[in-house]
């Protein structure tokens, strides 16, 4: 393909050299007829016709064809060789004008300084598929390649990455595989990963994808539906990553070093303007690869404001009188021995980093509390549900009391400050914890505003206990909190029940060898997250008046376990659902065989209902959707003035989380963005001083997604 001749900074200038010979023997065609073009090499499909002669990691090409072009980027790291492409092409946009050329020599940085950005060469090679992606294996003779610089200063042609019509992203890469491209507004490729350790390719690197970021295919579409398997396939088509080819600073963006916590910061959502880099096929992925010399600033973001950080949470719905949020704090720990909590559940007496999945060391530990306390007051709920305390008890050397500590020291108004809700010791293990896990949930309130009805109780959802290979296994789950409350502008009580359902990533029974990923799309465990739906809807089902369930239910908005909260129709679901085998509560059996659900539970996910689509929490392996819920029941839902997620967390990057790995020296910040890895949901209440009376409160949709304020952050930055 035809591509836009630009002249690279460093091509500026530069004589013709004299010509450089590897291979003595190796003489380069004059007559054009002799020489292979590279949109012939690379052909029209996703693979090179000519390579026809399988080996172990693709197929070659069993003749060798003489190329010539010019280069244009020089693998360091990730790739071992350079980067060529036909300067004319052929005119056909189905075919690329570029092609890697694999040269792995410990001293090619000194061996072959010739070959370097604007160089011409000529080449004898066989055309491989290795892995996925073409290249071109070069011919030797003895220790020498068969190839000839023959010139330097060449311009070296960038063209702009557009995605047609009628295509996918995946077949607009392949056509650019081995060339140089610039993106710009035109090409509309959006961040859907941000800046993190991609553990696929072991690699600090970010994606983009076309049109929008994506979106988890069971947020939207039953699991296993039509529509969720097509939607997957067209995530999977819709990826490229973005990385530099050559060993950097953990923590660093070489090609943004404006990268800043408070002002350099990238999100989900934008497009990347100007930037430069050669389209590869490594790893199993496309990537950009992003050579050196290429920086971009702040200025090439392209970025909505309505896509950008709201500074301030969610300003209250006009008529509402009560703010109820739920958070997951991402291990909130203080059990480490510098920081001198007391020891959770797991440490069994003596403690150990293996069973402290928070901050290890004061330092970071202070980080983490000021990044979620700051959050925590911006939100101005006056009761919070939270996800991820450490399970060390609930006396003053406990993470929740430290927490609150903090929240009320920061806060002058004393109408403003928290308790926590205790539980009885006789609902403790040992009389001190809540649950078996290192992690619990919790609940704050302002007393000020609200007052706790009788003792907290706790609803136990099940455990899995079952043999396999001979050996005893076990699967938990972390067990819900429920407390009823008094509330001054309501004649009726409020219950509110905390959860946190089975992780997608854990182990039980159902997941076999506790490595593959299930077909479903749900992520693994879905059959044991049913059981809990079923047990925590049966149980709440029979608390009278207004109830909320908040907390994160490690499930997208349709998948298995919500739809038997909210709205599972067994008689019209092609897909049925089922529960876990081998399940107890306490000692007494539950299910020993999973079972179809019969019903639903019929409660009302508030996110959905006000804000559709938009109802978004958290972000996974480039995919947007919302684990963390808000869900009333009938009694409540119709007192709902506006619910609203602020999306200080799962559209940042986790390279600003307190604790995250590979990141070295990069400044950290006190301000909200990045505390967790979950977004909180936020929920405003318009409560009837006359419970019998109606409201017929529709709501408005998300709060807080009007036009960004200008004014910088006035957190404070800190290492």
């Amino acid at each position: 393909m035809k591509g836009t001749r630009t002249l690279l900074s460093l091509a500026v200038g530069l004589a013709f050299a004299s010509p450089s010979v590897y291979a003595a023997d190796f003489v380069c065609p004059s007559d054009q007829a002799q020489l292979t073009p590279i949109p012939t090499l690379q052909g029209t499909g996703s693979a090179s016709a000519l390579a026809t002669t399988s080996t172990s990691t693709g197929a070659v090409s069993p003749d060798s064809f003489r190329v010539k072009g010019v280069v244009t980027t020089v693998g360091q790291s990730l790739t071992k060789g350079f980067y060529l492409t036909d300067p004319v092409g052929d005119g056909d946009p189905a075919t690329s004008d570029g092609i890697f050329v694999y040269l792995s020599d410990k001293d090619f940085a000194t061996k072959y300084k010739d070959i370097k950005p604007g160089a011409e060469l000529c080449l004898e090679a066989q055309v491989e598929e290795f892995l996925g992606g073409t290249q071109l294996k070069l011919k030797w003779d003895g220790t020498e390649p068969r190839l000839k610089v023959l010139g330097q200063g060449k311009n070296v042609p960038v063209s702009v990455l557009k995605v047609n019509d009628d295509e996918s992203l995946k077949q607009a890469l392949n056509r650019h595989e081995g060339m140089r491209v610039r993106l710009d507004s035109s090409s509309d490729l959006h961040l859907t990963r941000n800046f993190s350790f991609d553990y696929k390719a072991s690699r600090t690197n970010l994606e983009l994808s076309h049109k929008a970021p994506l979106i988890k295919p069971t947020q939207l579409h039953v699991a296993s539906s039509p529509e969720a398997v097509a939607l997957a396939a067209k995530n999977g088509n819709n990826r490229l990553a973005v990385e530099s080819d050559f060993k950097v600073q953990n923590g660093a963006l070489p090609w943004f070093p404006a990268l800043d916590a408070d002002q350099g910061y990238l999100r989900i959502g934008d497009q990347i303007d100007g930037l430069e880099g050669t389209v590869i096929y490594n790893k199993d992925a496309f990537r950009l690869m992003v050579p050196n010399d290429v920086t971009i600033g702040v200025a090439n973001l392209l970025r909505t404001a309505q896509d950008d950080r709201q500074l301030t949470a969610p300003t209250r719905t006009p008529g509402s009188n009560l703010r109820i949020a739920s958070f997951n704090v991402l291990n909130y720990f203080t059990s480490a021995p510098e920081i001198g909590g007391d020891l959770n559940n797991t440490c069994q007496g003596t403690y150990k980093d293996s069973c402290n999945r928070g901050a290890k060391t004061l330092l970071a530990f202070e980080k983490q509390r000021t990044k979620i306390a700051n959050a925590i007051t911006e939100m101005d709920a006056d009761l919070l549900g939270l996800m991820e305390m450490e399970n060390n008890g609930f006396g003053d050397n406990s993470a929740l009391h430290n927490l609150v500590t903090r929240l009320n020291e920061q806060q002058k108004d004393t109408s403003k400050h928290y308790a926590y809700v205790r539980l009885p010791v006789t609902a403790l293990t040992d009389g001190k914890f809540f649950g078996g896990d290192a992690i619990m949930v919790a609940m704050i309130y302002r007393p000020a505003l609200i007052t706790p009805s009788g003792d907290a109780s706790v609803i136990k959802l099940p455990e899995q206990r079952y043999i396999t290979g001979g050996a005893a296994k076990t699967a938990g789950q972390r067990d819900s909190l429920v407390q009823t409350f008094t509330i001054a502008k309501s004649k009726e009580p409020l219950t509110v029940v905390v959860n946190h359902l089975k992780s997608k990533g854990s182990g039980c029974y159902e997941n076999g060898d506790g490595k593959t990923e299930p077909a479903d799309l749900q992520g693994k465990c879905t059959e044991f997250r049913v059981s809990a739906a079923k047990v925590l809807g049966e149980a709440v089902s029979k608390l009278p008046g207004q109830v909320l369930l908040v907390g994160d239910f490690n499930s997208y908005a349709k998948e298995d376990p919500i739809r038997v909260l909210t709205d599972y129709n067994p008689a019209t679901s092609e897909r049925k659902i089922v529960s876990a085998s081998h399940t107890f509560i306490g000692e007494q059996p539950y299910e020993q065989m999973g079972r179809e659900a019969t019903k639903n539970y019929g409660f009302v996910d508030l996110n959905v209902k006000f804000n559709k689509e938009k109802a978004i929490s958290y972000s996974y392996d480039g995919e947007l959707g919302t684990l963390d819920y808000a869900l009333a029941n009938s009694a409540l839902a119709s007192k709902v003035a506006g619910v609203s997620d602020w999306h200080i967390n799962a559209f940042e990057s986790n390279q600003f989380e307190y604790a995250a790995k590979f990141t070295d020296a990069l400044l950290k910040s006190d301000n909200p963005f990045s505390a967790s890895d979950h977004d909180p949901i936020i929920v405003d209440l318009k409560l009837e001083s006359d419970a019998t009376k109606p409201d017929t409160s529709s709501g408005g949709g998300a709060l807080g997604l009007g036009l960004l304020a200008l004014l910088p952050l006035a957190w404070r930055r800190r290492r």
